[in-house]
């Protein structure tokens, strides 16, 4: 059954993409995009796309952004609970959801005019909250495989420091908003390998009552390169801007004095 519901939404999902194709006039700008993003670009606009079509039924309803952005903790946990208990099929659909809300919020913000930097803060809080959550689920069906165990805990370390560094950067007023596998990035891999692991568990591995799901330890691969790159990156950004506003605020002082 769960094999047969992941075929069905892969079929929806491609239907969506091709009416996307269809209806595309152009790409997002190129700063609209994260920087250094592993995806191809026809990706993200596909998302943004999907990201847009929801926002006039939100309007509609009257629901608000930081709505959108709680509802995101009870779905992610929903899909790590259904993840540990080895449904990934079900697991990824969820996963996708309680990422999307995440998108939806902050473009719902904007849509109404109402986005503010308290509601960042929100945001973002709200985001570490869930990142940890749903690798918890992943944890725990993995507790008995050294290997994909280690990944996941890999990736949930680099996911953490990927956002510690760019806060951290960002209370010095640095941008560091550099690297792969940035939040949507880390949703789309995870959903969608997660989402497909039922339908590739015949194909790739022999019949097991705990199938190991190698779309997913790819995925979790991915995302733990990514972000520990991205974070040694991110460090020597604001480490040098840094070191140079220094600089250069002592060479001033040395005038001075002179």
């Amino acid at each position: 059954m769960e094999r047969a519901l992941t075929s069905i939404g892969i079929t929806c999902l491609v239907g969506l993409f091709v009416l996307f194709l269809g209806r595309r006039r152009s790409t997002a700008p190129l700063e609209a995009r994260s920087q250094g993003q592993i995806l191809p670009p026809i990706v993200f606009d596909f998302g943004r796309w999907l990201v847009d079509r929801c926002i006039p039924l939100f309007r509609c309803v009257n629901v608000s952004p930081n709505t959108l952005s709680f509802l995101s903790i009870p779905v992610c946990a929903a899909a790590s609970v259904v993840v540990a208990s080895g449904h990934f099929g079900l697991g990824g659909v969820l996963l996708a959801v309680g990422f999307g809300l995440d998108a939806w919020d902050g473009a719902l913000a904007r849509a109404l005019g109402v986005a503010s930097d308290a509601g960042e803060v929100v945001d973002a809080t709200i985001d570490r909250y869930t990142d940890v959550i749903v690798m918890l689920g992943f944890l725990y069906y993995f507790r008995d495989d050294l290997v994909p165990w280690l990944l996941t805990s890999a990736a949930l370390v680099g996911t953490v420091a990927v956002s510690y560094v760019r806060a951290k950067g960002a209370s010095f007023g640095l941008d560091a908003d550099i690297g792969f596998m940035q939040r949507h990035e880390r949703a789309l891999w995870l959903a969608v390998a997660t989402a497909i692991a039922p339908a590739t568990v015949g194909l790739l591995e022999p019949p097991s009552a705990h199938p190991l799901h190698y779309p997913v330890i790819a995925a979790l691969a991915v995302v733990a390169t990514g972000t520990h790159v991205t974070a040694v990156r991110r460090v020597h950004m604001v480490v040098a801007a840094l070191t140079a506003r220094r600089e250069a605020i002592t060479a001033g002082e040395r005038v001075s004095a002179g």
